[in-house]
């Protein structure tokens, strides 16, 4: 009996929804993790520089245990001893469900951080959120901080923008593009990965809560990465996608039946419609993908009839 396999589309789910910020005299540590906190990842982000922007994205993947050794080792490597008393080395300062950007006016850079969002809407098995809150932080320590006495007045100007009033992301979901487009099948799969299979793309399945977390991380073992870019073929806003595979736990591709591959698709935005663009520019070819949180402005309302 031949073997038949099919492809299922699924979104990949932004795996960083809940974040910390840390802070020592030289470093802000920014520990993103899932929503049930058992993968986090690191930025550290220098506080020595007064203008310059300087992070560092390690791209690794880390459990519960090995981040709260980390933690533990930077703060014993930071403790300052104050007479008979030794003070903590690494403080707490805020809590987060995302980054919106960095921005600089006269002296260092600022960053902005979602730290309240409200649950406004769900599309299938995405949910829609608004941002209730932020905070902006000055990243550089006060020892090397050249004031300037305009300083003030920019940021007040900047914070008239009222971030707590329609303005919305998802962590599943991509808000840039029209509904139609977010599901229909991807049109720039390389077709190399297509023809390898003798089974066409599932169509019609129920999408379940076990798949996109099994495609949600892109960091399995095995998974393969394709990027094209065809942007004499298709319209701006489909320049890109980026593909990876994988075999769901107990699947046998080997054996004689039909099988199912699982293709994580994570859509390239619009950046006509990413509000906060210009602030993640600094940063969106150094952070891993995950810690990219897409906002837009807008309005979004959903009502349950009975």
């Amino acid at each position: 009996m031949a073997s038949h396999t099919q492809i299922q589309f699924l979104p990949i789910i932004n795996g960083l929804q809940k974040m910390a910020l840390y802070e020592t005299k030289a470093r802000l540590y920014l520990i993103g993790s899932n929503n049930t906190q058992t993968k986090f990842r690191v930025l550290k982000i220098d506080r020595t520089e007064p203008h310059a922007l300087s992070i560092t994205d390690d791209k690794v993947e880390y459990t519960q245990r090995q981040i709260k050794e980390l933690l533990s080792m930077i703060n014993e490597g930071n403790r300052a001893q104050f007479g008979q008393r030794q003070m903590s080395g690494l403080a707490r300062t805020v809590s987060a469900f995302g980054i919106v950007g960095f921005i600089r006016f006269l002296e260092g850079y600022y960053i902005i951080l979602v730290t309240k969002r409200r649950k406004v809407a769900v599309i299938g098995l995405h949910t829609i959120y608004k941002v209730e809150d932020t905070t902006m932080i000055y990243i550089p320590h006060e020892s090397v901080r050249k004031q300037s006495d305009d300083e003030s007045k920019y940021v007040r100007l900047f914070q008239n923008i009222d971030l707590s009033s329609n303005f919305y992301f998802s962590y599943s979901y991509d808000l840039t593009h029209s509904l139609q487009y977010n599901m229909s099948p991807p049109t720039e799969i390389p077709h190399d990965v297509l023809l390898s299979f003798k089974g066409p793309p599932a169509e019609g399945e129920d999408e379940n809560t076990d798949s996109f977390s099994n495609s949600s991380s892109g960091t399995k073992e095995g998974s393969g990465s394709r990027n094209k870019d065809n942007s004499n073929e298709s319209p701006p806003s489909k320049k890109k996608e980026k593909v990876k595979g994988c075999i769901p736990e107990g699947t046998n591709s080997t054996k004689k039946s039909s099988s199912t591959i699982y293709y994580g698709v994570r859509n390239k935005p619009h950046k006509k419609f990413i509000w906060n663009g210009y602030l993640l520019k600094p940063v969106e070819d150094i952070l891993h993908p995950a810690w990219i949180l897409p906002i837009t402005h807008g309005f979004v309302a959903q009502v349950r009839l009975q």
